[in-house]
């Protein structure tokens, strides 16, 4: 009950806010990446998350538990990032069929250095032989020079936005680096008022 009511304060308090695309901005595709190592207290499971830009505003994001306990923080983050860079995959395509040429190498931002160690490492660490092998599917794409996997720092990472619980001016910053803005609701349409002058 706790987490619905801070749900719908969270839409009470939000509902003059919109993304805003800006037409003139490069065509860009850049996302972030994180993840909240063992965050659920009942199952000790890891949420990942991500989130995807085009233009000055994001398109694409999802936070979700993982499905098996991660041992390390590392490894949740490498598993967070695989999922990450299979989203990036789905988007360039989404984007060819709407006719958006973009640049096909996408720059990925996460906050565990480790994780990007072993993505970058050409050789693989005993340490790793135990994650799944699909995971590796994003060495695979750094090595193709299509994805770079970038460190930026925690009070950066904007996807904590959908991992974890944050303070008002942290949820502030993060929602306005996401492109959310708050609009004028008196320009947003309506099926009244479209029917009234027709």
């Amino acid at each position: 009950m706790d987490a619905v009511r801070r749900i719908l304060r969270y839409i009470k308090h939000t509902l003059q806010c919109g993304i805003f695309y800006e037409t003139k901005s490069q065509l860009q595709v850049h996302g972030y990446t994180n993840v909240d190592w063992v965050g659920n207290v009942s199952d000790r499971r890891s949420t990942s998350g991500f989130m995807f830009f085009f233009r000055s505003g994001v398109v694409s994001w999802s936070s979700k538990k993982q499905p098996t306990i991660a041992l390390s923080s590392t490894k949740a983050e490498y598993r967070g990032a695989a999922i990450t860079a299979c989203e990036i995959v789905w988007l360039y395509k989404l984007l060819s069929d709407l006719g958006q040429l973009v640049d096909a190498h996408v720059v990925i931002y996460c906050d565990n250095i480790n994780s990007i160690l072993l993505v970058n490492n050409l050789v693989y660490h005993a340490r790793i032989e135990h994650i799944e092998v699909h995971y590796h599917f994003i060495r695979k794409k750094v090595l193709a020079k299509k994805i770079d996997l970038i460190h930026v720092s925690t009070k950066d990472q904007v996807v904590d936005i959908f991992t974890k619980a944050l303070s008002i001016d942290k949820l502030k910053k993060f929602r306005q680096m996401l492109g959310v803005l708050e609009v004028d609701l008196s320009l947003r349409g309506s099926v009244e008022n479209s029917s009234s002058t027709n």
